[in-house]
């Protein structure tokens, strides 16, 4: 006799829409509110204001929340300013009141910093405000030729679908000028569909522009863009592979950066009235007026002078390093990116800044054995990516820098990296915030350390 199986009907359990009213906001601008003993975080939400919502997840009493209909409205809440808001992804936060915003992130700092660390920060000792428009220099923007047409734009958040952009709230007017003549003239070429990428940088200078594509650009283009290019001024390069002609590996392809109108030294950056200059595809901070206050704070930090020797770790084009050096201070400027640290280093032999010196290395992996690495350092600052800087971190401790600046994008790396400081002798005397990007989840941090 056989037995059949029947599998008893899956029992789904649906979530039940209730209301709440949120009283704060989180680091990532999320309502906060606390119904039956359970702490709701909930996107979209402003302070005082109450929503029908369902839950989405419950872990602990711990929940995110998702509005379904929002009954009463903050007046700090901000209108619509873009047609692309619910499409593009690009600013989350922009009904959010900008110093609103920014405020719930600092206050979402200190909580995270006494969770960590047991640390209670106060106050910070400098803000940095932004406008919340037009402050963006730099950006990428994805190229996708469908149905014969060209079309640039952002890619829609959580996803791969392009979102077409003719002019964009964030971006500088300069910028914005030339998006919409620029994406004509993309659309008559034939290398339309091998365009992966445009990159636009606002410097201090001209206008770069950067073209990256997937096959070698044919002389009409070219001719094309060279006569657009010089019209409206700018710097224009390629980004094309290229076929080594002695390789070590078979049908070995690298990709090659070409200038193909104005010239190199019409892109710059300033920082604290020094030249930096730069590629379009170069590293700059895309928000000048944060980075001049930002520049300003460390120089007030660290005051350098002829007796003193700093580190500048992860230090790109010498963004730091070359305020410091021209004050005579004795620097050296690591990073990876070897292309940075040639630019680097020349523009500090062009500009006569003879205490700069910058150096090659990857400051996640060994390092310390390096000549720069055995000297003893007055000071140190460091300005990592999202990932943070444990080795560094570690380096800097046995090494006992007494002093340390540590500026971060990422607040889970750089309270991690705090811990360690914190249980090796060091205490937090000064921090800062910097609203470097309106608008979005992201909160620049500056921290000084200084070692019992």
């Amino acid at each position: 006799m056989v037995n059949f199986y029947t599998p008893q009907p899956k029992q789904t359990n649906t979530a039940k829409a209730f209301e709440l009213t949120a009283h704060s906001l989180d680091l990532l601008g999320r309502g906060v509110a606390s119904v039956d003993g359970i702490t709701y975080f909930c996107e979209g939400l402003l302070p005082t204001e109450r929503a029908r919502v369902i839950p989405t997840s419950i872990k602990g009493k711990v929940g995110i929340a998702k509005i379904t209909k929002l009954l009463i409205a903050s007046d700090k809440r901000q209108k619509p300013d873009c047609d692309l808001l619910q499409k593009c992804g690009g600013c989350p936060l922009a009904h959010i009141d900008k110093d609103l915003a920014l405020e719930g992130k600092i206050a979402g700092l200190q909580r995270l910093f006494y969770k960590n660390l047991g640390v209670k920060l106060d106050s910070p000792d400098l803000i940095v405000h932004s406008k919340a428009v037009g402050y963006r220099r730099a950006c990428r923007l994805s190229a996708r030729a469908d149905h014969g047409r060209l079309s640039l734009g952002f890619r829609e958040e959580k996803s791969h679908t392009l979102v077409k952009v003719d002019h964009c709230q964030v971006l500088t007017e300069r910028i914005n000028a030339i998006l919409s003549k620029l994406c004509f003239l993309l659309d008559s070429l034939s290398c339309k569909h091998k365009l992966g990428h445009v990159e636009f940088l606002d410097s201090d200078g001209a206008l770069g522009v950067l073209l990256r594509l997937t096959q070698v650009l044919s002389a009409q283009d070219e001719q094309a863009l060279i006569a657009f290019a010089q019209k409206y001024k700018l710097v224009l390069s390629v980004s094309e592979p290229f076929k080594p002609k002695i390789s070590l590996k078979k049908d070995e392809v690298v990709i090659k950066e070409r200038l193909l109108s104005g010239r190199d030294e019409d892109l710059f950056v300033l920082s604290q009235g020094i030249k930096i200059f730069c590629s379009t595809s170069s590293f700059v901070q895309i928000n000048k007026e944060v980075n001049n206050s930002l520049g300003a704070f460390i120089l007030d930090v660290l005051k350098p002078s002829p007796q003193k020797r700093i580190l500048d770790l992860f230090c790109g084009l010498g963004n730091f390093t070359l305020p410091i050096a021209k004050q005579g201070a004795t620097v050296y400027g690591i990073d990876i990116v070897r292309d940075m640290i040639a630019r680097a280093n020349a523009n500090a032999k062009a500009q006569g800044f003879s205490t700069a010196h910058f150096i090659a290395a990857n400051l996640d992996e060994s390092f310390e054995n390096q000549t720069f690495a055995q000297g003893v350092f007055d000071a140190a600052v460091l300005d990592p990516g999202r990932q943070g800087a444990p080795r560094a971190i570690k380096f800097l401790i046995n090494k006992k820098v007494p002093l340390i600046v540590m500026i971060s994008c990422n607040p889970q790396a750089s309270a991690r990296d705090c811990i360690e400081l914190v249980n090796n002798g060091y205490k937090i005397t000064s921090w800062g915030v910097m609203d470097m990007f309106p608008r979005t989840k992201h909160i620049e941090s500056i921290l000084v350390f200084s070692r019992s």
